[in-house]
């Protein structure tokens, strides 16, 4: 099994809809890929994502935050 960050890491295929598009990321602190890379990291990587927003609700992206509502730029 496979998560879904992964697949999409390693096939072109499953990007290629997203080509020309803006994407955001819905993600967590334990949004990872198997070899534990931030979601969010993996995605800026791909050169043919446009990443333009990150979501990263009750304690941010990374788990930086506390649990209120502020915003990181």
């Amino acid at each position: 099994m496979k998560f879904g960050i992964d697949r999409l890491v390693e096939d072109a295929a499953l990007r290629r809809p997203l080509s020309g598009k803006r994407v955001a990321l819905l993600a967590h602190p334990a949004s990872t890929t198997a070899d534990l890379t931030h979601s969010m990291d993996a995605l800026a990587e791909l050169p043919d994502i446009d990443l333009t927003a990150a979501f990263g609700p009750q304690h941010g992206m990374r788990g930086d935050k506390q649990d209120n509502m502020m915003e990181t730029g």
